[in-house]
């Protein structure tokens, strides 16, 4: 299995479910997610974490009992059980952690030195465990370029609406609810530090209402991101066809990097094609998406 930010780049749809549900694993393994996120926090009750930390291991088998290749993380707890949930997520075979409401540099190091010492303990390859980041708070965001800094392991960020808004005392179903300022701080963010940009530019929580969630996820990947979070496993076709490059994207990225490749083997670093300038920077757009589309230009 490919990973790092290289795999993190062709994830659309990454699926959440609740860690104390493991008899929905089978559906969420089969939903067509690129990843899915054993949920140790928001969908848990406090009083059933223990019992769901404990039974990750059972789960995580599950998931992938239901599909050999898929991808699973856990979404730990930010609070005084985080250094029990990254041991237990080590413990249970995961790919990976989603670390919520990061506020500093400082919290991807501490998640780092836990990841650590867990794979010690479990025999597990160093290093192996990847790192996913949602900044959900006004203090995350005017720190998110020292977190987008901050660690070895990090593959992807995002930007949990949802909180930021409760803190912001701005309501997401507003017909006016703007919030882009901050989904470009995080895109910058990320971006300057190789990291992967999933988002949606409003929330998820009306899982019912697909047509707007495939506007919503068209007009975040105009905006920059490259995937998104599902809450509910119809969700996942959506958003996955919504960041998907199309036929025409892959066919146009195609010419693109041919044109300009033969032009550069011309002695030019520039070409026309189809009446416009084809040069350096919208070759390199046309390898990235080939990238994200499964394909290796020369």
């Amino acid at each position: 299995m490919t990973t790092g930010v290289e795999a993190a780049l062709r994830r659309r749809a990454q699926l959440f479910l609740p860690a104390n549900r493991p008899e929905r694993a089978a559906r969420a393994a089969t939903s067509g997610a690129d990843a899915v996120i054993l949920d140790l926090e928001d969908s848990v009750p406090v009083t059933a974490r223990a019992a769901a930390r404990s039974g990750l291991a059972t789960t995580v088998t599950a998931l992938r009992a239901a599909r050999g290749d898929l991808h699973v993380l856990v979404r730990v707890n930010s609070d005084d059980e985080l250094a029990a949930d990254v041991d237990a997520a080590v413990d249970a075979g995961a790919d990976g952690v989603l670390v919520p409401k990061v506020e500093s540099a400082a919290r991807v190091t501490e998640v780092e030195h836990l990841l650590d010492a867990a794979e010690a303990a479990a025999g597990a390859a160093p290093g192996t465990t990847e790192v996913q980041l949602l900044v959900e708070t006004p203090r995350g965001l005017l720190e998110v370029a020292a977190i987008a800094a901050a660690g070895t392991r990090t593959v992807a960020m995002m930007l949990g609406t949802e909180d930021l808004a409760v803190e912001l005392e701005i309501d997401p179903s507003s017909p006016d609810f703007d919030i882009r300022w901050a989904h470009g701080l995080l895109l910058c963010a990320a971006r300057a530090h190789g990291l992967v940009p999933y988002g949606l530019m409003g929330g998820l929580a009306n899982f019912r209402d697909l047509p707007a969630l495939e506007r919503e996820a068209q007009q975040a990947r105009a905006f920059g991101y490259l995937g998104s979070l599902c809450i509910h496993p119809a969700q996942v076709p959506v958003v996955r066809h919504a960041f998907a490059p199309t036929t025409a994207e892959v066919e146009h990225a195609r010419a693109v990097v041919a044109a300009l490749d033969a032009a550069e083997a011309a002695g030019t670093s520039a070409v026309q094609l189809e009446g416009r300038m084809i040069d350096t920077p919208v070759a390199l757009r046309a390898r990235r998406l080939l990238a994200r589309a499964g394909e290796r230009p020369a």
